[in-house]
């Protein structure tokens, strides 16, 4: 793992927990009891979180447990080895006839643990609740968790929705969680993140003020295949019960007074500069994140060929 934080509050940002000893022969008694495919992501959970259940510490447990009320903003739980055989699917789907149930039963019994219910959206991924982050021949040139040989900068997920706990649907809001799974990684790339509070501390009280005001309008992220949908005019900071939360995709949004565009012009300037925390995901990483408290990158990079590239899987969580 790569970790560079910026100072002491950014090393604190997240939380990482090391597990040793684990028992891999544990996943024959589980794939046994799940069977033969299809399996619903509920079901995998709920082995998958017995299976953690019984193999880590209670130190680990009560720290995975305690996530979700915590400070931190991420989490990083490493030493489940996991490899598969599996080719990374080059369109970004897995057939139907292969699957990682090993991963899926870490990936789904975390969140389980976490108390986090994942969610699909019908505006990505054809609707389906998993997303391969794996590069895809179409999505070359795109800012999209489908590309590889572009910058994917500074963002939060779906930012052009309200906040979950103003909406009426889940998959029409800003996630809350990112939760991803590393399946392999030999190229290295990291998963940046940085924490929204260390890049507020950096502006002017002025921007603030504005970057908090309704005037902003955004658009669909290109990750959006095929549905652009209303452009909504929000503020890019609004207060939470545990601080400032914020939406932001630099390609999406625009700003709509000389005001607005002045405190983006700052923000965007702080961006430009802040380092952020860089995560070197292995095989068997579990990381998850809080969305609208961090924002998070990944720096454009040359995948392995066909068949063997970087290769995460994701879920949406509130």
């Amino acid at each position: 793992m790569s970790l560079m934080a910026l100072d002491v509050h950014q090393a604190s940002v997240v939380q990482m927990l090391k597990v040793a000893g684990f028992d891999r022969q544990a996943l024959t008694h589980c794939r046994q009891q799940l069977g033969t495919p299809a399996h619903r992501a509920e079901h995998v959970g709920r082995v998958g979180a017995q299976l953690l259940r019984s193999t880590l510490n209670n130190e680990v447990l009560q720290a995975i447990a305690a996530f979700p009320g915590s400070g931190y903003k991420a989490l990083l739980l490493r030493g489940i080895e996991l490899s598969t055989e599996v080719r990374s699917p080059c369109d970004g789907f897995l057939p139907e006839a292969e699957c990682v149930l090993d991963f899926d039963l870490l990936h789904f019994g975390m969140l389980d643990l976490l108390g986090v219910r994942c969610h699909a959206v019908e505006y990505e991924n054809l609707g389906k609740l998993v997303r391969n982050v794996v590069p895809v021949a179409h999505a070359v040139g795109t800012t999209s968790s489908w590309g590889a040989d572009v910058d994917f900068s500074w963002h939060t997920d779906n930012p052009n929705w309200p906040f979950g706990d103003q909406a009426q649907d889940v998959a029409r809001s800003v996630p809350n969680y990112l939760a991803f799974i590393a399946v392999r990684n030999q190229e290295q790339a990291s998963t940046d993140i940085v924490c929204i509070d260390h890049v507020l501390a950096q502006l002017p009280s002025w921007a603030i003020e504005h970057l908090s005001e309704p005037s902003y309008a955004f658009g669909a992220p290109a990750s959006n295949e095929g549905f652009d949908g209303p452009h909504r005019v929000m503020p890019i900071l609004e207060r939470g019960a545990d601080g400032y939360r914020l939406r932001f995709d630099d390609g999406i949004v625009t700003a709509l007074n000389p005001r607005a565009e002045a405190a983006l012009s700052q923000l965007r300037a702080v961006l430009g500069q802040v380092r952020g925390i860089e995560l070197v995901l292995q095989p068997g990483d579990f990381f998850i994140f809080k969305n609208t408290r961090v924002l998070h990158r990944r720096r454009a990079f040359k995948p392995l060929p066909e068949g063997q590239a970087r290769w995460l899987r994701r879920v949406y969580g509130n």
